[in-house]
């Protein structure tokens, strides 16, 4: 059986989370713009996750797919101590089409704010809507939500079952228009109350949002703002330089004299140095599981005014405490040292906290409701709306353009892909035999325990997959049977779908709610595995080389080696997908990294060019300089 492999299409992402797939697109969309992706933007794990592998169409809802393979040749500096080898675990949702999808129960949050006429956005979603209202069934029930300042019903929920109606809900999305801010909370809970008159235990119950994001996510992902367990932004509107500072707590201050500190802190954004915009913003951050607990205190100045107005400047702060976001306002008056004005103090203790809005969520998912989130052109918050989606179980997507909207929610099974979920709750553990060691594990969220990987899928959708590789290492000492036990179940007790295992091409039998497999490590590997495994090594290399030219290109160093190191080892990365994608049976594959890598070697030429011209130019001045002292000496 061969491995058939697609690349996955722009508007898919991988295991229906934003973030694995913005990683590849981000990166694509950054390079097309001339820019290079810095190193810490790199997250080798999400890179992985993000792939399609082509996993076999389970005839279960779920298949699981193992391939592994030992690698006798090691290193000369590693080979005394053992044989490594690589695990790559795949969980495959099976595809349904929309005749087989259960009754709908579907509130459409639409965000009707200001922001939304930025590229006509919210015409991308009215255009979908009415190809969308085509495929509803009679068995399915429809309601309508647009939010702004605040949160509206357009319209009421209603059983779909008639041409009258039909048309009622084309009119209510006809008559959207964009005005206001962004009440994103307002629109999620007006739109969970609109599930009840239709909810039934039989039926998909869902909200789907709908969203740009707010003025606060528009400018953050603008200046390619990072973020982490603990975040502080500001922003205000005019040129004046405001300043951002913040004590942590061990005392030491994050601001634009002391951009980083000893824990991971970074001032990343500091905007209006001369006064260059009018919609400014900065940005303070921790990296995940790096933020101190304790106290933080905020502080703003305004450093200089370069409005001619003395009025005080209005600002907003927004606070990524965790999983909780704060939202202070206020003006400043005055400039300089004067200015420095203490905002808010809050307790940092971890990335546990839950705000309303996911506390919220979590309280509609106990009682069978679902969340999906679909963020809309480029500067949304993809974290927000991932981690909604995933409180929710629901499903996240990026869509860029007005074919990708219509494309998820009109092109056959895509639109399944985030409204029936395959499983919940999943548990899977690879266990290997003790002695074995674990190097690392990549691709999807998961805790090691010895000799033990576990990892807890909450919810795979439908057509949807997870991918888990773990590299390991057997001792030289280790004798005798060598093999990792896989172990995938669902909680006793719940409703649970029935899971088959495929394994290097070959299928056993599903169990209604457990099964294990056994793998023998030092087993030869066969054809089928081998393509796979090469394949995603190649995947691996990608990711970690583009962090390797990011390290070459911003290290400032030695400015013309560090960029031909980075053009020398594009060159290679290219030379080696190229390889890869021969071997491949999609003439798609890697066209998205190779349009990256090849976006990388331009910007790469022309910095090298321009540094050579700098330095011819540099070299000349001094040659003149030279010789006019030369000169002036000889005349004296």
């Amino acid at each position: 059986m061969g491995l058939l492999f697609c690349c996955i299409p722009a508007l898919m992402f991988a295991e229906g989370f934003a973030e694995s797939a913005s990683q590849r697109a981000r990166s694509r969309y950054i390079a097309n713009n001339g820019i290079i992706l810095a190193p810490e933007d790199i997250y080798t794990d999400s890179y992985l996750a993000s792939y399609n592998y082509g996993y076999p169409e389970p005839e279960t809802d779920i298949g699981v797919n193992i391939y592994n393979e030992l690698n006798q040749t090691i290193p000369l500096g590693r080979n005394h101590l053992g044989p490594e080898g690589i695990i790559q675990v795949g969980i495959q949702g099976k595809t349904w089409g929309f005749a087989e999808l259960p009754p709908l129960n579907l509130v459409l949050v639409v965000d009707t704010s200001l922001s939304m006429n930025d590229d006509n956005k919210l015409f991308w979603f009215k255009a979908s809507m009415a190809e969308f209202i085509k495929k509803i069934r009679s068995v399915d029930a429809l309601s309508l939500v647009s939010f702004n300042n605040s949160a509206q019903v357009v319209f009421e929920p209603t059983l779909m079952n008639s041409t009258l109606k039909r048309r009622l809900f084309l009119e209510a999305v006809d008559k959207l228009y964009p005005q206001g801010l962004t009440n994103l909370e307002a629109g999620i809970s007006l739109g969970y109350e609109q599930i009840t008159p239709y909810y039934r235990e039989d039926s998909i119950n869902q909200v789907l949002l709908f969203s740009d994001g707010d003025e606060f996510s528009a400018r953050l992902a603008q200046s390619n703002a990072h973020t982490g367990d603990l975040r502080i932004s500001l922003m205000w509107n005019n040129r004046n330089d405001l300043d951002l500072h913040v004590v942590g707590p061990t005392g030491e201050e994050i601001n634009f004299n002391n951009p980083r500190d000893s824990h991971g802190g970074w001032l990343d954004v500091d905007r209006n140095l001369y006064g260059e915009t009018l919609k400014p913003v900065e940005n303070i951050f921790w990296p995940d599981n790096m933020a101190p607990r304790g106290n933080y205190r905020v502080y703003i100045q305004n450093y200089i005014s370069y409005e001619k107005d003395p009025h005080p400047t209005p600002f907003r702060i927004e606070i990524k405490n965790g999983k909780e976001y704060l939202y202070f306002e206020g003006s400043i008056p005055g400039s300089g040292r004067t200015s420095i004005t203490e905002i808010c103090s809050f307790e940092y203790t971890g990335n546990d906290t839950l705000d309303r809005l996911h506390q919220l969520v979590e309280l509609w998912k106990q009682q069978g409701v679902s969340l999906s989130t679909i963020g809309l052109g480029r500067n949304f918050d993809a974290e927000l709306l991932r981690t909604l989606a995933e409180y929710g179980q629901g499903a996240s997507r990026s869509l860029r353009s007005r074919d990708m909207v219509d494309g998820l929610l009109n092109t056959d099974r895509e639109f399944e892909r985030i409204a029936v979920t395959a499983a919940e709750n999943l548990s899977l553990e690879l266990e290997f035999t003790p002695g074995i060691e674990v190097l690392e594990v990549l691709g999807y969220r998961h805790r090691i325990e010895n000799n033990r990987v576990i990892c807890l899928i909450d919810s795979l959708h439908q057509g949807d997959y997870k991918t888990l590789f773990v590299r390991y290492r057997i001792p030289p000492q280790n004798r005798g049977l060598q093999v990792a036990t896989l172990h995938v179940k669902t909680p006793q007790g719940s409703s649970t779908p029935e899971l088959g295992l495929y394994t290097d091409g070959n299928t056993t039998p599903g169990m209604p709610d457990a099964f294990e497999r056994v793998i023998v490590l030092t087993e030869p590997v066969n054809d089928f595995a081998a393509e796979m495994l090469r394949h995603s090594g190649a995947v691996l290399d990608f990711a970690s080389a583009v962090r390797e030219i990011g390290n070459h290109y911003f290290n400032r160093e030695n400015d013309l080696t560090r960029l031909e190191s980075a053009l020398q080892l594009s060159r290679e990365t290219s030379r080696t997908l190229e390889t890869v994608k021969r071997s491949w049976k999609n003439a798609n594959a890697f066209n998205q990294e190779l349009s990256v890598i090849a976006r990388y070697i331009e910007i790469l030429n022309e910095k090298i060019a321009e540094n050579q011209r700098s330095f011819v130019n540099e070299s000349r001045s001094r040659m003149l300089s030279d010789r006019e002292g030369s000169f002036s000496r000889m005349t004296r």
